[in-house]
């Protein structure tokens, strides 16, 4: 058995599913699932049933089985987003940990969102080329909906909404059977959802394509006569679907589908959702994909073990929903890349210093991205501002402790300082506080390089001398507002990793 195979599982809102694969070469060995309706205890009593947490265990052990019938001794283990909105979700992790000795990792929306965009970018084909035109990515879970948005062959923007469809069955349940325009009601709830996520689209992009993912691809395998991996969205394809389903009972779906009582229920919603986003965006074609979550925690699994067989950036996107969400607070542009631009400098110069590695070289400039969005509130201890936005946002591929981080980062990178011994960070762990104090102080010392807002230091030399750290500034201009700031600011820097750091510059002519 090779050292590369490696399991993933992961417990959605209806089933447990797994895979093994080979990071070297990407191809899998063994995939399958269990299906476990965990989604439907949550969305109608916002808790998992004891019964549910039975059948849970039942499919852990299985899959234990296979992986130990492979030789597989490695194993991601983590619970969707939908596992984590029960009440007893951290009850039942630990029943989990102590019946089957998995630990569950949580994942957060905008790490869902990392995953599937990542999937789409390795696996789907030629979706470099379908990109060139705006193209939206759908990815339906039964409990939410993450939008995509991807235009000349880049990502974004995206988006999570909570309207997934058997979520919107649970909430909605109890009107079919006491209104008469049922789908009317459903299909303006939905529209109600989708009004933030349309103002956020650019105007004069259009999208022509979509491409549908997730726990929908069944029922529209289902719907979509055998072969077919498009839908035109003309009277001959989705419009044809959407009138047959708005009209049909639950049984004749039931019959003529072959479809689950859980699957009948999910069908209109989803329908009606992927109708409304194409009626208003006026979009033309819809791609049907089976690519899941599941394949995006191989190919993240892939990148961390450096293979070969993935050529794509995996911080790319991160670093672009970032400038997105600097951007939508008008986050002075100019600064915002001088700041990033002296922050990546000193922690690359430095890192005998503060030996850091590649994940906190990210951390940081993410950091320096957004550390000002807390302005647009109140330039007035904006770093406070921007600490609470941070943490209310939507950072794809960061896990929750790591947005937590970046957003204490931006809170310390201004006049606000934490305490020396870190006890006001008593909510990280010993090593996370460490990181965000070395992070904060690489930041405050490259805020300060640009204390003017006028980007006079052009460029910066780091020298690393046993009693300093010298920064020599070839300017446009005089620089004695940022060192003046940085004799200020560098304090900390001092207090962090016991040196003073000082500016020298000389006026470019």
């Amino acid at each position: 058995m090779a050292v590369a195979e490696q399991g993933f599982v992961v417990i959605g809102a209806q089933s447990v599913s797994f895979s093994i694969t080979n990071l070297r070469t990407m191809a899998v060995v063994e995939r399958g699932q269990y299906p476990v309706a965990v989604g439907e205890d949550i969305f109608a009593t916002h808790q998992i049933e004891a019964d549910t947490v039975d059948a849970l265990v039942q499919a852990l052990e299985a899959i234990r089985r296979v992986l130990a019938d492979y030789g597989v001794r490695h194993v991601e283990i983590v619970g969707s987003h939908s596992f984590y909105e029960a009440k007893n979700a951290q009850f039942v992790r630990d029943q989990i940990l102590s019946r089957t000795g998995w630990m569950l990792s949580p994942l957060t929306l905008s790490q869902e969102s990392f995953y599937r965009t990542q999937a789409v970018l390795a696996k789907f084909p030629h979706f470099e080329q379908v990109t060139q035109t705006g193209t939206l990515l759908i990815d339906i879970s039964s409990g939410s909906v993450e939008l995509t948005a991807f235009v000349g062959g880049e990502f974004g923007f995206s988006r999570n909404l909570s309207i997934g469809p058997l979520r919107v069955f649970e909430v909605m349940s109890d009107l079919q059977r006491s209104v008469p325009n049922y789908v009317e009601v459903m299909r303006d709830y939905i529209d109600s959802r989708l009004v933030d996520f349309m103002r956020l689209l650019p105007r004069d992009v259009h999208y022509p394509n979509m491409v549908l993912m997730g726990s929908a691809l069944s029922l529209f395998e289902t719907l979509i006569p055998t072969g077919e991996r498009t839908v035109e969205t003309d009277n001959e394809g989705l419009d044809l679907i959407y009138h047959e389903v708005t009209h049909a009972s639950d049984q004749y779906l039931s019959d003529h589908y072959d479809l689950t009582p859980t699957q009948v229920a999910q069908v209109l919603p989803t329908v009606l959702l992927v109708y409304r986003l194409v009626k208003t965006l006026n979009s033309e074609r819809l791609w049907i994909s089976n690519l899941k979550l599941l394949d995006g925690l191989e190919i993240n699994g892939a990148v961390a073990a450096g293979s070969k067989a993935v050529t794509i950036d995996p911080t790319k996107e991160i670093l672009i929903s970032a400038q997105n969400l600097a951007d939508r607070y008008q986050v002075d542009v100019a600064h915002r890349d001088s700041t990033v631009t002296f922050a990546l400098q000193l922690f690359d110069r430095l890192r005998r210093l503060h030996g850091l590695g590649k994940r906190e070289r990210l951390l940081l400039q993410i950091a320096a991205t957004v550390n000002d969005i807390g302005s647009y509130v109140d330039t007035h201890k904006h770093y406070e501002h921007s600490d609470y936005i941070i943490q209310a946002s939507e950072l794809m591929g960061l896990t929750a402790a790591e947005q937590r981080m970046v957003a204490t980062i931006a809170r310390y990178h201004s006049s606000d300082t934490p305490q020396t011994d870190l006890s006001d960070l008593n909510e990280m762990n010993s090593r996370r506080r460490l990181v965000i104090a070395k992070l904060s102080a690489l930041l405050r010392v490259a805020d300060s390089l640009d204390a003017s807002r006028q980007q006079k230091v052009a460029a910066i030399r780091v020298s690393l001398l046993p009693d300093k750290v010298l920064l020599t500034a070839t300017a446009n201009d005089d620089v004695e507002l940022e060192r003046w700031t940085l004799r200020r600011k560098g304090q900390f820097f001092a207090a962090v990793f016991g040196l003073p750091i000082e500016l020298k510059g000389r006026t470019r002519i």
